[in-house]
């Protein structure tokens, strides 16, 4: 093929010397006072050389678009809105360059090509293209998409027809549906565009057409979309993994011998049926925080890294002061990230005889020999504490408890659950579990009244009407009072649910830290719940609904990837 493609580079030489021949040609015929016929002879004569060579001209083109590897990904189809993005070249230039592609990059200290916030929507804003990363950038925004700003107009139009004027709104907006469709086409476009982004020439693999990223900003993508680990084989042939997420599939290959390939589908199960807002916000770097063990509350300087899961057995929680560098947990993954491991305190479990651990009664047990204050957390083990008695009992002094406090309080808000660092989770979540079951019905009571209260509220925040009248609440309900699960919507109709509970005063920041678990009277509360109460009890649901991710899955990848 190469032989082929360099004879076609001497084809508008040739067409050219030959053309150039003819018109001197036909110009010293025309000065030598040449007669009529002749004259006529010669003309004729040019312009059959003239189509014939044009006809050679696009033969060749035809052979060059059947040789060129990129033929079946340089279309739209392919490429989605990158398709109007491919550089131009120049008319005589028969082999085309390769089509370009974005240069993405992700990862905690920097975020999404450069932003932290993402609005995610699993409806891509503009059409993709069949690359997955063109489908990627299409769901990832860096603004909040433009159909989002349409609700509160889709509101007062249900509310309109509720009152029986139905007809009358049709009638009113049907003039200017084709602008205003127009209008948010290109309001979409704009959110979705990442035109600033750099570009490079895309890398032929097989049947794709790819672009080169990182492992560090696989891992970032994928904890950001919530993925979580279907399947995992490591053999002869190679390394392959399957990953499900909120937005879609990804599946991972690395044959051996080959490169490594990384393919995104979207949920084909999403379409018009969508009741959900179009859109979410994920902040990048606290998925990246979370999947590494990190509870971290910069406005008062606190952060602690979490050990991870252990053999079944019996240990002691111990603090040790920026001690997270000595982890061999998520500590390789935060730096990977950009974070500052040093930086980190660490709560590591070390392993106790078992004649100075007590027996556990319930949930707590008072340790006279250890600590008067004491609690015992029964937690899984690394086997998966199948068998009877493989479980891993974990004592937490008084001054570790405190720490699990203030991390509990400081849990970052988010709109969906999480990808999980799996010793975290069990901590946090055993710890906080008694409370939580305490305050469950209660919650739940709330979420559904707020629901009832305020369904405007929800239409103007993008919630289908219908959904928000007869079934978020009760969803919600069940939700709460389930105390596990694994749908990010039902985590995404909570949180949303708690937003507009505490209303517009709070802010991100003051979501992120709250004071409820420090609260000296924390077990003996009862009857209503206050805001504090709520957010905190909303964070620690999410983390009950949050899925386990494998943190050392960078371990089976290469430094850098083809995403096809």
């Amino acid at each position: 093929m190469s032989s082929v493609a360099a004879s076609l580079y001497k084809v508008p030489i040739g067409i050219i010397r030959v053309v150039l021949g003819r018109l001197r040609a036909v110009s010293l015929s025309f000065l030598s006072g040449m007669d009529t016929a002749n004259l006529t002879a010669a003309w004729l004569s040019f312009a059959a050389t003239a189509v014939g060579l044009g006809g050679l001209i696009s033969q060749a083109s035809a052979i060059n678009d059947q040789l060129d590897p990129y033929h079946a990904t340089r279309t739209a189809e392919y490429l989605g809105i990158w398709f109007q993005r491919q550089p131009g070249f120049p008319w005589w230039r028969i082999a085309k360059p390769p089509p370009e592609g974005p240069v993405i990059a992700a990862r905690m200290a920097d975020g999404f090509c450069g932003v932290n916030a993402v609005h995610i929507a699993r409806i891509p804003a503009v059409p993709p293209g069949k690359a997955g990363w063109s489908t990627i950038l299409a769901m990832f925004n860096h603004d909040r998409p433009a159909l989002l700003s349409d609700a509160a107009t889709a509101a007062r139009s249900v509310d309109a027809a509720e009152k029986g004027g139905a007809a009358a709104v049709r009638s009113a907006t049907s003039a200017d549906s084709s602008r205003s469709e127009l209008a948010r086409t290109s309001a979409a476009s704009a959110s979705a565009s990442w035109i600033h982004l750099e570009r490079k020439a895309l890398k032929r693999y097989q049947a794709h057409a790819c672009i080169v990223i990182s492992r560090t900003t696989l891992i970032t993508m994928l904890v950001t979309t919530n993925g979580r680990p279907v399947f995992q084989y490591s053999d002869a042939t190679g390394f392959r993994a399957g990953y499900a997420s909120y937005c879609g599939q990804w599946y991972i290959t690395w044959p051996i011998g080959q490169e490594a390939i990384v393919k995104f589908a979207a949920h084909d199960s999403i379409g018009s049926t969508e009741v959900l807002p179009r859109s979410f916000a994920q902040r990048v770097d606290r998925c990246g925080q979370m999947v590494a063990g990190v509870v971290s509350a910069p406005a008062s300087g606190f952060a602690v890294g979490f050990c991870g899961r252990k053999d079944a057995g019996r240990y002691r929680l111990e603090h040790a002061a920026k001690g997270f560098q000595g982890a061999h947990s998520g500590r390789h993954l935060y730096n990977m990230f950009g974070g500052k491991a040093y930086t980190v305190d660490f709560l590591h479990a070390r392993a106790v005889a078992a004649e100075s651990e007590p027996e556990p009664d319930g949930e707590v047990e008072a340790d006279a020999d250890a600590d008067a204050a004491a609690v015992v957390l029964e937690l899984p083990s690394k086997d998966g504490g199948g068998a009877k008695g493989a479980k891993v009992r974990m004592l937490v002094p008084a001054r570790e408890e405190d720490i699990l406090r203030r991390a509990l309080d400081c849990l970052p808000w988010t709109s969906l659950s999480w990808s999980l660092h799996r010793g975290m989770r069990d901590v946090l979540a055993a710890y906080g579990r008694a409370v939580m079951d305490a305050h469950r019905p209660a919650l739940a009571a709330l979420l559904q009244r707020t629901v009832a209260e305020q369904p405007d509220a929800f239409r103007a925040r993008g919630w289908d009407p219908a959904f928000v009248r007869e079934n978020m609440g009760p969803m919600a309900a069940s939700a709460v009072l389930a105390g596990a699960g694994n749908s990010g919507d039902s985590v995404r109709v909570v949180t949303d649910i708690v937003r507009v509970h505490v209303g517009d005063g709070w802010d991100v920041a003051r979501l992120d830290e709250v004071v409820f678990w420090r609260r000296p009277d924390v077990k003996e509360i009862k009857g209503e719940l206050d805001a504090q109460a709520v957010v905190a009890l909303t964070k620690l649901f999410v983390l009950e609904w949050s899925q386990e991710f494998d943190y050392q899955l960078y371990h089976h990848l290469p430094i850098n990837l083809y995403f096809g």
